[in-house]
């Protein structure tokens, strides 16, 4: 059984496809964030990530006609994010490793891969635990705001609240995100700086 989110993803991709700007633009404010944590993890460098994250979705928009995913968006996405990290770090090697290392090079690579997995579940993991110990009225606010991508006005008419309320929790539920959020610093630095995305919504 799919999910609302998995459904309103899928007719995204069918938009997508069919040259819908305002479908690209709800597909990068949802990954966007995950895929500069994917990055990250090999080149740690903000503006770096930035640069292919952003790539990664100019190439999704040009080969939308032929997009062909099988497994979910997310991994998609996510794979065609570690290979540009990949391939930047090749082209900046100043020489060429002969076959032996180049071996030793995959070897490492996969492992690295598996490592960054872990660590990406892990922040996924404890954001979503830390969003679920919100207020409740928090929470829903914030949930409408984030993952519906519902405006403030929006919600406001959904909830019969004034849009000044909507602000208020959006405003409180960062807070209080970023301050379980620093209970786990020890994941890395994308934990905090994708709460600061998420607080530029």
């Amino acid at each position: 059984m799919h999910t609302s989110s998995e459904i309103s993803e899928a007719q995204d991709l069918q938009r997508l496809r069919q040259g819908d700007t305002q479908a690209l633009r709800r597909l990068f404010d949802r990954h966007y964030p995950l895929l500069l944590g994917d990055i990250y993890a090999y080149l740690p460098d903000e503006d770096t990530c930035k640069d292919l994250a952003q790539e990664v979705f100019v190439e999704l928009w040009r080969k939308r006609e032929e997009l062909d995913i099988h497994t979910s968006l997310r991994a998609y996405l996510r794979r065609a994010a570690v290979n540009r990290a990949l391939n930047r770090i090749k082209s900046n090697r100043r020489t060429m490793l002969d076959d032996t290392a180049d071996r030793q090079d995959q070897a490492d690579t996969s492992q690295l891969d598996i490592d960054q997995k872990q660590e990406q579940e892990r922040l996924e993991t404890i954001l979503h635990q830390a969003i679920g110990q919100l207020p409740e009225k928090c929470r829903l606010v914030f949930s409408l705001s984030r993952f519906e991508h519902m405006s403030h006005r929006e919600i406001a008419e959904q909830l019969g609240i004034s849009t000044k309320t909507i602000e208020n929790q959006i405003t409180k539920a960062m807070r209080l995100l970023r301050e379980a959020m620093l209970e786990h610093r020890y994941l890395s630095p994308v934990v905090i700086w994708v709460l600061k995305w998420w607080g530029q919504g």
